[in-house]
């Protein structure tokens, strides 16, 4: 953080070194030398506190030991006169190049992975890129992972406009810089929509005379460990310092109605043959919500179909609704006759009802329906029906996968009705593997988890080499979160089926990668900005991908693993990231009276993106970062997890409660 405070006494700002006091206390030593702060080990130079000069101004630092891998610098910046406008730096150079380097929810690598266009390397046009803290997940967070150390530097939240500020992660051949700036900017262009690039953009400010400017940076080390374990150490300690606000929200019986409700009122569709749920709701041209005339019925991803229907099912078992009961099984009658003799499935009923022949069946979609009509099999029959067609879909999806999987495990990302695979990259395919765990599950057909860890291990694999998985958002090509719930799921289940702590310690592995998508803290905006006029909290959200650099309420889908997670490993992080990830994730679910953007919402109904940097509209244009998209989605994981958590936690009581 950057604290800006016009009346501190100078004097306070002293060189302070304080040694580690826990562990190894004589491990790490500071020292004065000609060009800095200088940490060393054992008499080897591990890195230095670089803070350029700048006329005019002055500079002192402090530094203090946390614990024995942990220091917090302070620098502290006064104007000897008045200026016009100012440029601060300070930073800490790793003296040792990077085998991996990471800005989390920005940059993994340089984001050398995929087709999209996002910011590739660590410069654009030749020059080092700058961004905004907005963008990062702890703020200003950098890790880079050198010859014997990985460091991690990250700041306090600002507290004010005043503090905003921007890091620069600057890898060579034998150094790398954790660098940062104030006042905020993004030079020398700004990512500002998917695949889209401005020209920068540098704030302004003055210094009056003996004003005073002080930066706040933690510095972390730990040893580099195999398949980047060296981040946990980082992440741990990030999560401990950071404050954790809570947001009230609707208890979890408040959230169920309206989630259904959304779903009867506003979300279900008749079309033709066709009986199931909008994607979700839009404006028209006169200001009312209409439901989305395009590409509009889908058995996964944003449309859940299949979910929403096994909610409804729960709803009847809960309250004897005969709708809720009428419009579930009309839902997965509809779907389950969407079955190709191949096995292969029909994701989109858009195809069928425009006789659309070559739409692609991605491995998201059709691993989630053969995961939920496994569902909607066992629970349609506790309410009396007996539906084996809804068991022969899902069989048949794992059936044809397994007749087509790659030698090295990979499944594909999508393939055509013909089952001819279009494209095989990226941990997408990863999605199937939890259908192949149930199926072995039900069935005791060997070839089913033969398949499926075959898979989970070649997907696993990836994550441990490159530290980071890819290609689980369907609109987007590039390195992100989404693609890793389905190790995390799988990882649980595979835990459940076979007792195996193998499971759990991969499970673990994936929650860090996670965690490095995870918001720790409330970012601050000016009066008259959107999520300051309606109370958005930032906390507890996450970033789709570097290719969407926006937040969303997406974490919900795996809370229950991480309140699982918790328990068996006895580790409360899990259960506290997973109670900030609730808390978040369920703001503005409408009661059918809020109000947002000038348009009153529909009951249940939330919105999906959430605009917390200069992505997703011009830089500077900051007044609509909640968009109007009431996708189906949100509400569906939120049902979802509500009806999960009987399942996954021995106290499915534990979530928050209190009403707003």
């Amino acid at each position: 953080m950057i604290k800006y405070n016009k009346t501190a006494l100078w004097a306070t700002l002293c060189v302070l070194f304080c040694l580690a006091s826990c562990g190894k206390a004589d491990r790490f030593r500071w020292e004065k030398r000609t060009d800095g702060m200088t940490l060393l080990e054992n008499g080897e130079i591990l890195g230095t506190l670089e803070i350029p000069d700048v006329q005019g101004v002055s500079h002192k630092e402090k530094i203090e030991a946390l614990d024995s891998a942990t220091f917090k610098v302070t620098v502290g910046f006064k104007a000897a006169e008045d200026l016009d406008s100012v440029r601060l730096e300070a930073g800490f150079v790793h003296a040792s190049g990077s085998s991996f380097w990471m800005i989390p929810s920005v940059s993994y690598n340089g984001n050398n992975w995929g087709r999209g266009k996002e910011p590739k390397g660590a410069k654009a046009d030749g020059q080092w890129r700058t961004v905004s803290f907005r963008r990062t997940p702890i703020p200003g967070a950098m890790y880079s992972e050198g010859k014997r150390y990985a460091v991690a530097t990250w700041t306090e939240a600002p507290k004010s406009l005043k503090e905003n500020f921007s890091c620069s992660l600057r890898p060579e051949d034998s150094r790398t810089d954790h660098h940062y700036l104030w006042p905020e900017e993004e030079m020398p262009v700004t990512y500002a929509n998917r695949d889209h690039f401005e020209p920068g953009w540098r704030e302004s400010l003055p210094l009056k005379k003996r004003e005073t400017v002080e930066f706040q940076i933690y510095i972390h080390l730990s040893p580099v460990q195999d398949e980047h374990r060296a981040m946990r150490s980082f992440l741990d300690k990030a999560w401990e310092l950071s404050p954790k606000p809570q947001v009230e929200v609707y208890s979890p019986e408040k959230l169920w109605e309206l989630g259904i409700r959304y779903a009867k009122e506003s979300l279900w569709a008749e079309e033709g043959p066709f009986k199931g749920f909008s994607i979700g709701l839009i404006l028209d041209g006169k200001g009312n919500w209409i439901q989305r005339p395009g590409w509009k019925y889908e058995i996964g991803w944003c449309g859940q179909n299949a979910s929403l229907a096994i909610s409804l099912l729960r709803d009847f078992q809960k309250t004897g609704s005969k709708e809720s009961l009428d419009k579930a099984i009309a839902t997965l009658d509809t779907w389950s006759k969407c079955g190709l003799p191949n096995g292969l499935f029909i994701t989109h009923y858009d195809n069928i009802l425009h006789n659309i022949p070559d739409g692609a069946l991605d491995a998201c979609n059709l691993g989630t329906a053969a995961v939920n009509f496994f569902e909607a099999y066992d629970v349609a029959k506790e309410c009396g029906l007996e539906r084996p067609e809804y068991e022969r879909v899902a069989y048949a999806i794992c059936d044809f996968v397994v007749s087509d999987q790659q030698e090295n495990g990979c499944y594909a990302k999508g393939w055509r009705p013909d089952g001819e695979a279009i494209y095989r990259e990226g941990t997408i395919g990863c999605f199937l593997v939890p259908a192949m765990v149930e199926a072995y599950r039900r069935s005791g057909n060997q070839k089913y988890l033969d398949s499926g860890l075959k898979a989970y291990r070649h997907y696993l694999s990836e994550l441990k080499e490159k530290g980071f998985t890819t290609a689980g958002a369907l609109d987007t090509w590039c390195i992100d979160k989404e693609s890793s719930i389905s190790l995390l799921r799988s990882a649980i289940r595979l835990h459940r089926l076979t007792g195996s702590k193998e499971y759990i310690e991969d499970a673990v592995a994936i929650s860090y990668y996670l965690s490095t998508w995870l918001w720790h803290y409330d970012e601050i905006y000016p009066e008259g900005d959107n999520f300051t006029d309606y109370g958005y909290h930032t906390f507890g959200a996450t970033s789709v991908s570097v290719q969407h650099n926006h937040l969303d309420p997406y974490a919900l889908y795996w809370v229950p693993e991480w309140m699982e997670l918790s328990e068996l490993t006895g580790d409360p992080q899990w259960k506290e990231k997973a109670e900030a990830i609730w808390r978040c994730g369920n703001q503005f679910v409408s009661d059918g009276t809020l109000e947002i953007n000038g348009h009153v919402r529909p009951a249940g109904s939330q919105n999906e993106a959430y605009f917390e940097c200069s992505w997703g509209f011009s830089s500077g244009d900051n007044n609509k970062r909640i968009n109007d998209w009431l996708v189906a989605w949100p509400g569906a994981f939120r049902l979802e997890t509500l009806r999960r958590l009987e399942e996954f936690s021995s106290n499915p009581q534990s979530l928050p409660t209190s009403d707003r």
